[in-house]
């Protein structure tokens, strides 16, 4: 848990002080966990969301996840890999994609806060994903910016 609130609180420092440094670091850790982590997991573990969905310590919040987890792991972890991606693409680029992609990923964040004692620093991530969705994006976190072209005297 103290990993996880200090990884992010970096990144939401890093969405206060430098907010298009924040989102482009934001959207590559929904990437990479989305890709990697339910990827990885979807493909060589699938058990182990069910897994995670028993040891809530809210028992509504165990019955929904079991809800969820139990009938096909495989596929619930299909659809958080890419639900996770998917996030991370909407967050990478320009409004009102970027906007959406934001707070899906802090209404995301706050939905699996109850997983256990591991996520409960997600309102803190929760927080610098709104902060960011409060800003205008009109590019893309990775595109080139427009050429100005000044006028010939």
């Amino acid at each position: 848990m103290v990993v996880a609130a200090a990884f992010y609180s970096a990144l939401t420092g890093l969405a206060y002080w430098k907010p298009p440094v924040g989102r482009r670091a934001l959207g590559i850790v929904f990437a990479l966990t989305g890709l990697a982590w339910n990827g990885v997991l979807t493909v060589t573990a699938p058990e182990q969301f069910p897994m995670l969905a028993r040891r809530a310590p809210w028992g509504w919040y165990r019955r929904a996840g079991l809800a969820l987890t139990e009938p096909a792991p495989r596929t619930f972890g299909a659809v958080m890999t890419l639900g996770e991606t998917a996030m991370a693409a909407a967050v990478l680029s320009r409004d009102p994609a970027a906007r959406l992609g934001l707070l899906a990923v802090a209404a995301f964040s706050l939905g699996i806060t109850p997983l256990g004692p591991y996520t409960l620093g997600n309102p803190i991530l929760a927080a610098g994903a709104l902060h960011l969705a409060r800003r205008t994006w009109p590019n893309a976190a990775f595109g080139r910016r427009q050429a100005v072209t000044l006028p010939v005297r």
